[in-house]
């Protein structure tokens, strides 16, 4: 795995290192999950090793649905996620989601129930953790592992896809989601690189892999035919998706591991300096229009929200941030009562930004009143 070789001592990249290339078994995964909504129903982790579904009420709290596995079930008491790091896709009828080392299911979205793989999990069929999501494409369901392991699934049944047999090997471990636009899978690895393969059977689209100095711990598809590639080299690169060129290489004071938000042709992103960015990419090269971290202190992990003119940035200490989206000026800063740390994206709903924890607790920042609250649970949820 490429590194800053600055860093090389650091907790975190130990684990990233280790687990990239497979070769330790983490103990206590966390994981880092954004919610899902669906109308006024939200999926997300209660607790690490679950799966949860809501109805947010009339009067802004949360009422559990269900939860997966659920323990009081004999046939679910198998069932052991650990952690779940990707977003839920919610799709016909169907939760679709992936967990740290208990498999990759889906579920009966009224009742959470397991349609496949049953109720031992479908852990024999995979070989690596999953630290990302599922990417959905038609009846395609698709994910990665630590072992540099591609796989592409029928959603009717879970069974390997025409052409995806055997799962594809990329080089070095993946933590990012896989990405798919049209007829192209795009993969991003923690040896650097982005690789870009044919949706039909996993055949190399590009002539070679993007290859990045550092390791590649997430990816997002942008407008245009285009690819946001943070880098831990401290580097944001913009590729065409079509061919692999690199169109930008920006340079950030620290890692960056996150996806962007973006409006107006304009991407804003923080890193592990504690440091926002808001970069034109109307342009090629991008330009940095402006960086702050008047607001923030400490590192980054978490995609921001953008509503109103509002940014709103999660940090690592657990505080949310909002700042002008137009100068970067700090607008104020809440601290979160609760435990636990923000890494997940937050999300952008009917004008408010959600954010979780990994405690697994759930706050609606709003960015006109520049205030953030607990959304609280009803009596009897877990």
């Amino acid at each position: 795995m490429k590194i800053p070789r600055l860093l090389a001592a650091a907790p975190l990249l130990v684990l990233i290192a280790l687990l990239a290339s497979a070769c330790v078994r983490i103990e206590n995964p966390q994981g880092w999950a954004e919610p899902t909504f669906d109308g006024s129903t939200v999926y997300f982790p209660k607790s690490k090793d679950k799966l949860s579904a809501f109805e947010i009420t009339l009067d802004g709290s949360l009422t559990q649905l269900w939860q997966f596995p659920d323990t009081n079930r004999e046939d679910e008491k198998a069932i052991k996620l650990q952690a779940i790091y990707g977003a839920a896709i919610k799709a016909s009828g169907r939760i679709y989601f992936a967990s740290f080392s208990g498999g990759v299911f889906a579920l009966d979205a009224t009742t959470g129930r397991a349609i496949w793989p049953g109720k031992a999990g479908d852990k024999a069929q995979i070989s690596g953790n999953i630290t990302g999501g599922v990417a959905l494409a038609g009846d395609k369901l698709l994910f990665a592992t630590t072992e540099g392991l591609l796989y592409a699934w029928n959603t009717s049944d879970g069974s390997p896809a025409k052409g995806w047999e055997k799962p594809k090997k990329v080089d070095g471990g993946v933590w990012a989601t896989p990405v798919v636009s049209g007829d192209t899978v795009f993969v991003a690895t923690m040896d650097g690189e982005v690789q870009a393969l044919s949706l039909a059977d996993g055949s190399a689209k590009w002539p070679a892999p993007f290859k990045a100095s550092g390791s590649v711990a997430d990816l997002t598809l942008l407008d245009g035919g285009r690819l946001f590639v943070p880098s831990l080299n401290r580097h944001v690169y913009i590729l065409d998706a079509t061919s692999g060129a690199t169109q930008s290489d920006f340079r950030a004071d620290d890692w960056v591991w996150t996806r962007p938000a973006v409006k107006d042709n304009v991407a804003y992103f923080g890193d592990f300096s504690g440091k926002t960015y808001a970069l034109d990419i109307s342009v090629a090269p991008a330009t940095q229009m402006w960086s702050s971290d008047a607001a923030l202190g400490t590192r980054v992990k978490s995609g921001p929200a953008i509503l109103d003119g509002v940014l709103v940035v999660g940090d690592r200490a657990s505080v949310v941030n909002f700042l002008d989206a137009s100068t970067g000026t700090g607008l104020n800063k809440v601290p979160l009562a609760g435990d636990g740390t923000i890494r997940a994206n937050l999300v952008a709903k009917d004008g408010l930004a959600y954010v979780v924890t990994t405690a697994g607790k759930l706050y609606r920042a709003d960015p006109k009143a520049k205030q953030v609250v607990e959304v609280p649970l009803a009596g009897g949820a877990k």
